[in-house]
């Protein structure tokens, strides 16, 4: 696994949270998930937690995708970003803001099971 056990989900439809920890935890069981239900809660994870990985939704109450992957490269320039959205035309953008993924949501399970296994456990 990588570094950092812990994972950041922020996502503020807590059936997409509870999706991704029900990914996660079946190829990291051993992780430390931490979720926040909007761009506010993500932003203050970041201050409090060193993680390995974080998968955030782009459009959130108080703070957008942007925002979080900003904060996060200001502390760990190589943590992998994760970003999903209903919105596929931010993809773009989000990638040359220094997103490792982008996600359309509805999207399929298995790539994004492949891409969590391909970052948690590739060295």
């Amino acid at each position: 696994m990588t570094s950092s056990n812990y994972i950041l989900i922020a996502d503020d439809d807590q059936n997409i949270r509870m999706l991704l920890v029900r990914l996660i935890q079946n190829v990291a069981p051993d992780a430390e998930i931490i979720k926040a239900k909007n761009g506010v809660e993500a932003l203050s994870a970041l201050q409090h937690y060193a993680f390995g990985l974080i998968i955030t939704d782009y459009h959130m109450p108080g703070a957008s995708a942007l925002d979080i992957l900003s904060s996060a490269r200001a502390q760990n320039p190589w943590v992998p970003v994760v970003v999903i959205s209903a919105r596929p035309q931010v993809e773009s953008s989000v990638l040359a803001a220094g997103a490792t993924a982008f996600f359309a949501k509805p999207f399929e399970i298995e790539p994004f099971s492949i891409l969590l296994q391909q970052l948690l456990y590739s060295s």
